[in-house]
């Protein structure tokens, strides 16, 4: 049992390096520095797709009824 522990271990590492050379050509992975956290934009608070579609559609419904008098 700890052979196969110690192979899994081993070829686990040696995926890694490989998967390292392969997609980042040899180097790891980081976060993003300070400058291009900044950059991000995240929406904040806002309506919702529900509020969207009733100023899309219900809110102007009163202009689809005929006019009438009485």
């Amino acid at each position: 049992m700890k052979e196969v522990c110690a192979y899994v271990a081993q070829k686990r590492k040696a995926d890694a390096i490989q998967h390292r050379k392969t997609v980042t050509q040899g180097e790891y992975c980081s976060g993003l520095t300070a400058k291009e956290y900044r950059k991000v934009k995240t929406k904040g608070k806002g309506s919702g797709s529900k509020g969207r579609s009733f100023s899309h559609t219900k809110l102007w419904n009163h202009y689809n009824q005929p006019v009438t008098t009485n």
